[in-house]
């Protein structure tokens, strides 16, 4: 390959949301930001929890990593990645980890997001893939905080915080020979943290960007696009939290509300808005590991705290079935079997905090939910404010920053993507450039 460096795209491209595998091609070792599983490609050969992957090798069969990214004759990523960097902990960015090989690339992520990848694997059924990622954890990571620089050969990556439905997520500010290169990872503006930075005059990363280009033009802006084209949804968490509050105090039996086991900030604002009408929250034990995971980060404020903000399932069960108007029942993934057991009373609500479904099998789930629900007469209230970048928000990186080029990403219409900001880069003449899987980008052409 030449000296110039170029950006190769193996996921989270051709209209995929989620399976992000980017990879820095340089001659001091290359550069792999993101080991995502792409879920949609995953449930074509899989099917929670019967058949699942049970080795590394299953992921390159089906073709949720790339082959190109295959060692030869290998069950896992080829010798010439020296460094991988992840953005956050959700799966859809790192749940193709199990391909790395043990004693091979460092593996850089947040200290937040190690808590909580440590905690999902130490509950896993034993398995080669399993054996493997625990190896890796234990030995190939190194967790950053906020503004960190990681040298590899003359490249700089320095990781930048962002809001998003999970904590400790970045962006990475690649500083290359070539120019600044920005991959956003998964970012929004209207969560409760972009409200905390724009409080405390902490800069977000496109503002952190500027200062490091120093005047220098940003040569790529990697970002991405999930609500571009799907329907807006203008709430922040701000509304989320006055809305759960007027829900709650109006409901005269069991508030039950299905989130995310990770989004902290929707569960603080669950959790604030139950006490102001004093109920207590009461979740299974998916919710517990990850709280428990985080208890210890000292940089995070206000986590609710297992034991006291929110009880274990299991052990208050029969009370909560007594007393449902004074109490919150968080599931998640349209989960029926608690609501089941409690048989919600009448007066009960059902409160969807989450992304509506988007595929058959989340659809099928939702649907027998919903039947479970019509039977108790539980209506269902939609409150939610979304983990990612509103397109407007977009537009406002895209104009702030004045990139060389755009390359959407990680969104189900990448070409709706480029009409929506052409104006903004045509003006200050950059380019969009909508890769296909194995697509090389060079910059400084």
């Amino acid at each position: 390959m030449s000296g110039r460096l170029r950006i190769a795209f193996y996921g989270g491209v051709e209209g995929e949301v989620g399976g992000n595998q980017i990879l820095l091609r340089h001659e001091a070792g290359d550069i792999l930001l993101d080991i995502g599983c792409n879920f949609s490609l995953w449930r074509k050969y899989f099917d929670f929890p019967l058949l699942v992957p049970k080795e590394p090798a299953d992921y390159f069969k089906v073709g949720l990593v790339h082959e190109d990214l295959r060692q030869p004759g290998s069950d896992h990523l080829r010798e010439g990645i020296s460094a991988v960097f992840i953005s956050h902990a959700h799966t859809d960015h790192y749940d193709a980890m199990c391909t790395l090989r043990p004693g091979g690339a460092r593996i850089y992520m947040g200290e937040t997001t190690y808590s909580l990848v440590k905690a999902r694997y130490a509950r896993a059924r034993r398995s080669p893939l399993v054996e493997r990622v625990r190896a890796l954890l234990a030995e190939d990571v190194e967790a950053f905080r906020t503004g960190a620089r990681v040298e590899v050969g003359d490249v700089s990556i320095m990781p930048w915080h962002v809001d998003h439905s999970v904590p400790g997520a970045y962006a990475f500010l690649i500083d290359t020979p070539e120019g600044l290169v920005i991959y956003t990872g998964d970012f929004r503006l209207h969560g409760s943290y972009s409200e905390k930075l724009r409080s405390s005059g902490e800069p977000q990363f496109w503002e952190k960007a500027l200062e490091v280009c120093q005047g220098e033009r940003v040569k790529a802006l990697i970002c991405e696009g999930t609500n571009i084209g799907e329907t807006a949804n203008p709430l922040t968490e701000n509304d989320v939290a006055s809305l759960l509050s007027r829900c709650m105090e109006a409901c005269e039996g069991l508030v039950i509300v299905n989130t995310s086991t990770y989004d902290v900030d929707r569960l603080r604002t669950i959790r604030d808005s139950a006490s102001r009408v004093g109920r207590t929250l009461v979740a299974p034990e998916s919710f517990m590991y990850a709280l428990r995971a985080l208890e210890e980060d000292v940089k995070l404020k206000g986590i609710p705290e297992v034991g006291k903000d929110v009880l274990c399932y299991s052990e208050v069960k029969e009370e909560l079935k007594r007393c449902q108007e004074r109490f919150v029942l968080l599931t998640c993934f349209f989960r029926e079997k608690e609501i089941i057991e409690v048989e919600p009373r009448p007066g009960s609500y059902f409160i969807l905090s989450s992304s509506e479904p988007f595929e058959e099998e989340s659809e099928v789930a939702f649907e027998r939910l919903k039947n479970w629900l019509e039977r108790f007469g539980v209506p269902i209230y939609h409150i939610h404010a979304s983990g990612h970048a509103h397109p407007v928000d977009i537009r406002q990186v895209v104009r702030e920053l004045e990139p060389e080029l755009v390359i959407p990403i990680h969104t189900a219409r990448p070409y709706a993507f480029a009409r929506f900001v052409a104006d903004i880069v045509e003006k200050s003449g950059g380019e969009v450039v909508i890769p296909k899987k194995g697509q090389e980008v060079e910059l400084g052409r």
